[in-house]
């Protein structure tokens, strides 16, 4: 399907040179008109593409507005806005997502970190701070985003994550390396195996686990639910508590005594894991709200 007529951007009524001003000025407005689904804020995106085109810091578009775009430049710029207009997330785009202080790689083998994941980060970080040297376990890494996040506010931590996809792992590994942090440990692990469990204990672990359930699916964005890693999304079973109720019984056995475990949720779960981890002995169990008062971790202690 053609939804981005070839000489869109390549001409002007008046014959001006498209520079850098115009093309922003243009964009913005085509990519509200054409995929006004996909985003509340049009301009910043169309600055994202052009400035990834450009290879330039965003802001510094706006030290070179008058410069005009060449043929090639604008071709590939063309190829972004398409992209997008199609609603393909524009971290995939991009190649990137910002997140707790550092740029993470993203393909379409991993979740987009979000926002609401800094939470959980800060959440474990402002536990592990006091400890000596603590060994944390990140189950489920993906990007590694939680992982690297902790390991490099940690320096002096142990930290271990798991992954049982061999696509995600290359993505991760890829963002230990420009993250730089050397106290980080990323292996092939099926959490939700038994066997996994055995090694040396940990004094964290920490989790953002598939959790949305069956019919939540509906209020999920056209671009999450065809873009995104269904597997990372979805748990099989309708409520979406699958891995909380495993890790609840079996995480035990992986944690130091007064160990702690953390766990992103769903902001209707709040309730019902908590229920789950204090049917299974955990102690001190609260529930940790994001900015916009939704639930968001549950942390539980052990004895």
């Amino acid at each position: 399907m053609t939804i981005y007529p070839e000489n869109e951007i390549t001409t002007q009524p008046d014959g001006d040179i498209w520079t850098v001003q115009r093309v922003l000025l243009w964009s913005g407005g085509w990519l509200k008109e054409k995929s006004g689904a996909f985003s509340d804020n049009h301009r910043l995106e169309a600055e994202l593409l052009l400035a990834a085109v450009l290879d330039l810091e965003r802001m510094k578009l706006y030290l070179q507005l008058d410069r005009p775009l060449s043929k090639s430049e604008r071709d590939a710029f063309k190829l972004l806005l398409r992209r997008r207009a199609e609603g393909e997330p524009i971290a995939y785009i991009l190649g990137y997502r910002d997140f707790y202080r550092h740029r993470f790689k993203v393909s379409p083998a991993v979740l987009i970190p979000r926002p609401d994941t800094e939470l959980l980060v800060e959440s474990a970080f402002l536990a592990a701070k006091s400890l000596t040297a603590p060994r944390i376990l990140d189950i489920g890494t993906g990007s590694g985003c939680v992982a690297i996040s902790l390991a490099a506010e940690l320096p002096e931590s142990v930290v271990e994550a798991w992954e049982v996809s061999d696509e995600a792992i290359q993505v991760a590994l890829i963002n230990r390396s420009s993250v730089g942090v050397s106290n980080l440990t990323i292996i092939k692990q099926d959490a939700l195996r038994d066997s996994a469990y055995k090694g040396e204990p940990y004094d964290i672990i920490v989790s953002n686990p598939p959790y949305i359930a069956a019919n939540e699916r509906s209020l999920m964005s056209a671009e999450t639910l065809k873009h995104e890693p269904q597997g990372a999304l979805f748990p099989d079973d309708a409520d979406g508590l699958t891995f909380y109720r495993y890790l609840a019984v079996n995480s035990r056995q992986a944690l130091r005594p007064h160990g702690k475990i953390f766990l992103e949720i769903g902001m209707n779960q709040g309730e019902k894991v908590a229920q789950l981890f204090k049917d299974a002995g955990w102690r001190k169990i609260i529930v940790v709200k994001d900015l916009a008062g939704h639930d968001r971790v549950v942390v539980a202690e052990l004895d």
